[in-house]
């Protein structure tokens, strides 16, 4: 959360949501086999489990955030990104 959340558009609001997933793709690529995670394994095996448990941290971090601003979106009638309006179910038909 961030002071100031509540007074953002609609557009603000999806701009923060994406920033939020881009974070957490970054975190979450941090876990992988990078460069400095092969050095880290190599000189000091240790510190790789630092670096996995800040990655994530950081993903519950950018989820946490997700959600908050999903939340506030519900309230002010804003669409989420990259989620789709529920399509309406079409009514049986009468033809028996």
């Amino acid at each position: 959360m961030k002071v100031g959340d509540q007074g953002l558009t609609c557009p603000q609001l999806q701009n923060e949501f994406q920033d939020a997933e881009k974070f957490r793709a970054d975190a979450d690529k941090e876990k992988g086999m990078t460069g400095g995670n092969v050095a880290r394994a190599i000189l000091f095996w240790p510190a790789i489990l630092g670096s996995f448990s800040n990655a994530n941290e950081a993903i519950a971090a950018a989820d946490a955030r997700k959600v908050h601003l999903s939340n506030l979106m519900g309230q002010k009638n804003c669409p989420v990104p990259g989620m789709n309006a529920p399509t309406p179910t079409p009514a049986p038909s009468s033809n028996s």
